[in-house]
């Protein structure tokens, strides 16, 4: 863009913001239906908050997009008109009628626009880092800073398709995950499928005719969210069960498909929402568990357990969270090793006892007989002994009970 002059404006200038926001303003009177005329003489008459009747603006062609309306202010505003409401009066209302109400007037109290993620260089050093420290996510640390370098040089929005981290337990895919939205500098939203026992209230809220109906959660999270590129991990997908009359994996489908995340419909407010920017991360165990329809909308990335080199690196990073904070030193590479023969989610446990055994000697340094005590300390429960006075049958003739 040129002004009259034949000069190009600085991006940073305030009239060249000003002329900008006043463009996508036009730009956005002109798209006719967000809010019709009969809607709009109707609204005069109701009390909603002024927010509610604000016209999401969309940038006009030209201009760099660096925000994203998370969801339709209209669609907002047209739910509230159909309360006809008059001065806030919801004593005529039920109580579910009345918790919606005010969940619609908290909505269209929010910004709708929240900016955008882009790439930058300092993404890329961190990403560097992130690869020294998860070395079984190598591929995936790979993916993200081609998507990065992508963005620097393109200076479009950072994005990524819906990712499957694929392996055992206690590689560390939750913790990765979460690492990697705080390199990307976005709010992470983490929920367990394993213990989600309700898909809809998860995705998509519940319908009104539902007794106790709420808004979706990942809906919610948008709107709370400070960017439009949230991490959004579900975790353990393959174990998604709910119960026997719903289909929890296809209520994925919302935001698996970006057609469909563009226009996520919040059942419970029936107000549309925008989740196409934002980066969906599920882990599993068992890719057999999911069905193709699902596979077929996720990049799967399979991990291995770390070996060698990988895995004491890994069980460093352990060793460290648990010790740092209590001042003391870390263990040597050959108790590292000791460790490194645990399930990782076995190691911080292991780890903390064994520092019991060594402190009661006095010693602030482990020693691998410390790890090894509190190996087998820890490994007692896995064969409980009954309580009480029943003990089992004896299985030998001579002394059967």
């Amino acid at each position: 863009m040129q002004t009259s002059k034949g000069q190009t404006p600085d991006e940073n200038d305030e009239d060249y913001i000003e002329a900008g926001t006043l463009l996508e303003h036009l730009t956005a009177q002109g798209n006719d239906g967000l809010l019709g005329q009969s809607a709009s003489s109707e609204l005069a008459d109701i009390d909603i908050p002024e927010a509610a009747v604000q016209v999401d603006p969309e940038p006009g062609n030209g201009w760099r997009k660096t925000s994203a309306s998370i969801f339709s202010h209209a669609d907002g505003s047209e739910q509230l008109r159909l309360f006809a409401i008059e001065n806030g009066d919801t004593s005529l209302l039920s109580s579910d009628e009345t918790a919606r109400f005010h969940k619609l007037c908290w909505l269209t109290e929010q910004a709708a626009r929240k900016p955008l993620q882009f790439g930058t260089q300092r993404m890329r050093e961190d990403l560097d880092e992130l690869r020294q420290k998860c070395p079984p996510f190598v591929a995936v640390t790979d993916l993200i800073d081609r998507a990065v370098a992508l963005s620097l040089l393109t200076e479009a929005p950072l994005s990524l398709p819906p990712l499957l981290l694929v392996g055992p337990p206690g590689t560390g895919k939750t913790h990765y995950s979460k690492a990697l939205a705080a390199v990307l500098d976005v709010p992470v939203h983490a929920w367990s499928c394993a213990t989600n026992s309700d898909a809809m209230q998860l995705i998509t809220g519940h319908p009104t005719s539902w007794r106790g109906a709420r808004m979706g959660l990942l809906t919610e999270a948008l709107v709370t969210s400070s960017s439009a590129s949230p991490v959004f991990l579900l975790d353990e997908v393959d174990k998604f069960v709910t119960h026997r009359d719903e289909q929890p994996l296809n209520v994925l489908l919302n935001v698996l498909e970006a057609e469909n995340a563009e226009a996520l419909l919040d059942e419970y407010l029936r107000v549309r929402f925008d989740a196409s920017h934002a980066i969906v991360i599920a882990t599993a165990n068992d890719v057999s568990a999911l069905p193709d329809f699902i596979l077929d909308r996720f990049l799967v990335i399979s991990l291995t357990a770390p070996m060698g080199d990988a895995l004491l690196a890994v069980t460093r990073q352990i060793a460290a969270k648990v010790i740092t904070p209590l001042g003391l030193p870390m263990p040597d590479d050959h108790v590292l090793a000791v460790l490194a023969k645990r399930n990782s989610r076995r190691i911080a446990r292991v780890l903390r006892l064994a520092l019991g055994f060594a402190a009661a000697e006095g010693r602030e340094t482990l020693a691998p007989a410390d790890v090894t005590a509190a190996d087998a300390l820890a490994s007692r429960g896995q064969s409980p002994t009954p309580i009480g006075f029943m003990r089992p049958g004896k299985t030998t003739e001579e002394g059967r009970e």
